[in-house]
């Protein structure tokens, strides 16, 4: 009996965090098909790769560009380590997650973007992490809907001139909006 309500509690909190992140992905007005087409662009931009490797900059990292930190169970593995599938899905929805969080924190407005912007914006915050925070001009563009000084501010930073087409592609989709 008490291993049954340790599980009723464990899948009672494991469903209010998946509704917690579910409403803060509404709340930027990241629905399914939304977050679906940030996830898929994602999948291109970062790669999938089921074994540990080193990302451009020499840290070991897997599956969808999620770069392993101490608290992963990766942690301490070589290059090379396979990693499964079902790891990789986990791994990429708790940094899909913190990208939207991070988008949704420093433009709080966020909901009333355009989706194209929310989904440039979301994929800038999967590859920059809390980094993004420091585009002081790129987020008051953004705050004062000037998609082209927006993208003017993209060009002018490190991040550019780092991520190869990525950038490229997503300045071009910031002009055309």
């Amino acid at each position: 009996m008490r291993i049954i309500s340790t599980c009723v509690v464990l899948f009672a909190i494991a469903y209010a965090s998946a509704e917690k992140r579910f409403l803060n992905n509404f709340a930027c007005g990241i629905t399914s098909t939304i977050a679906d087409s940030i996830k898929a662009q994602l999948k291109i931009d970062e790669g999938y790769k089921t074994v540990i490797y080193r990302d451009s900059k020499g840290y070991l990292t897997f599956g969808i560009g999620h770069l392993i930190t101490h608290n992963d169970p990766e942690y301490g593995k070589p290059a090379g380590t396979h990693v499964s599938t079902s790891r990789i899905d986990s791994a990429f929805q708790s940094d899909f997650t913190a990208a939207v969080n991070t988008f949704h924190s420093i433009f709080p407005h966020c909901s009333s973007l355009p989706r194209e912007v929310k989904e440039i914006i979301v994929n800038m915050a999967f590859n920059l992490g809390g980094g993004l925070r420091n585009f002081h001009n790129f987020i008051s563009a953004v705050n004062s809907h000037n998609w082209s000084k927006a993208a003017d501010e993209m060009v002018d930073s490190a991040w550019y001139h780092q991520v190869g087409n990525r950038s490229v592609r997503l300045v071009a989709r910031m002009r055309a909006v």
